[in-house]
């Protein structure tokens, strides 16, 4: 018998099939471009013939957007999730679909010590809560709430709070940020589109023209390589990142860890561990000692969504 996980991104999808009577047996896992198909349950037929599965116990789908009862529109993509048209379709007996960022958090515990790394130490405290925060094709946030059992997380749309400028720098950006969008959120900045749209800014390209802009992983490229345009888009995102989870530290303390997640982090690795990142989230005032309080940890694990939806489909089983 068998259970599946996914999780879905703007960018990628990634399912995985697990054998219920031994959970640690990843019996299949596949990774599909989610731009090139026009529903998940094409997703799940595609993953189905590849591995010549036929049914499944349950499943549990991570989905980039707000989750309320059981059909969901995505906000990357241009697809709605219909769960009980997918537990027909792709003869699931149980299904549940959740946030993105709560399936990511429910893989935190799940994770090795070899897939964090410790950004800031901070004074760690178990009976705390947690904080999943993650720029990727998107912005994905997930308060965490410690209980007697466990932790459990909250979906949350926190990507999506107003962008607001702590520096004079960051007040030009957003003046440019406007020409593109007349609600700028911290998603449209820190995300790969908006790495995207910093590099454009610091390289003087017009805001209209994004046919000219590179890619983020462009941009990451020859920022490792020295160009001064890449470095400053590179600085500019950290900075912003850094007083982004600052606020929200503020707003939800996570003494038991602040876990930073997504597609970008893990790979500009280099530019969060400078000064920068860290000065940005702590400098919030009379309330910077509370942020210092808090440890921070890189996740360098991509598949933590995975893991998370993997948690959730096992728990429907027992």
């Amino acid at each position: 018998m068998l259970v599946l996980a996914g999780d879905i991104g703007g960018t990628k999808a990634l399912l995985q099939a697990i054998d219920l009577d031994n959970p640690r047996n990843v019996v299949a896992q596949a990774k599909f471009p989610s731009q090139s198909y026009d529903s998940l349950e094409s997703i799940i037929h595609s993953f189905c013939s590849q591995y010549h599965f036929t049914r499944f116990e349950a499943a549990c789908f991570g989905l980039p957007g707000p989750v309320s009862g059981r059909k969901v529109a995505l906000t990357n993509l241009p697809w709605v999730v219909d769960a009980d048209q997918l537990q027909h379709s792709g003869h699931i007996k149980n299904i549940e679909l959740i946030n993105d960022f709560q399936a990511a958090a429910f893989g935190i515990d799940a994770l090795n010590t070899d897939q964090l790394v410790e950004l800031h130490a901070g004074e760690f405290d178990g009976r705390g809560n947690r904080l999943v925060v993650g720029a990727g094709t998107g912005l994905g946030v997930a308060p965490v709430v410690r209980c007697l059992n466990g932790f459990w997380p909250q979906p949350c749309e926190g990507g999506h709070m107003d962008f607001a400028p702590q520096t004079p720098a960051h007040q030009t950006i957003l003046v440019w940020f406007w020409q593109l969008w007349s609600h700028v959120s911290f998603e449209r900045i820190l995300s790969g589109a908006g790495l995207e749209a910093l590099y454009a800014f610091h390289a003087g390209l017009p805001a209209k023209d994004n046919q000219a802009w590179l890619s983020a992983p462009q941009v990451h490229q020859l920022a490792e390589e020295g160009d001064d345009v890449a470095k400053k888009a590179l600085d500019s995102f950290v900075e912003i990142y850094g007083g982004y989870i600052g606020n929200l530290a503020l707003l939800w303390p996570a003494r038991a860890g602040i876990y930073i997640a997504g597609g970008i982090g893990a790979k500009i690795e280099h530019w969060m561990r400078q000064p920068a990142f860290l000065t940005a989230m702590h400098s919030k005032g009379r309330m910077s000692k509370l942020v210092q309080s808090m440890p921070v940890y890189l996740v360098k694990d991509e598949t933590l969504g995975l893991k998370g939806a993997a948690v959730r489909a096992l728990r429907l089983i027992h």
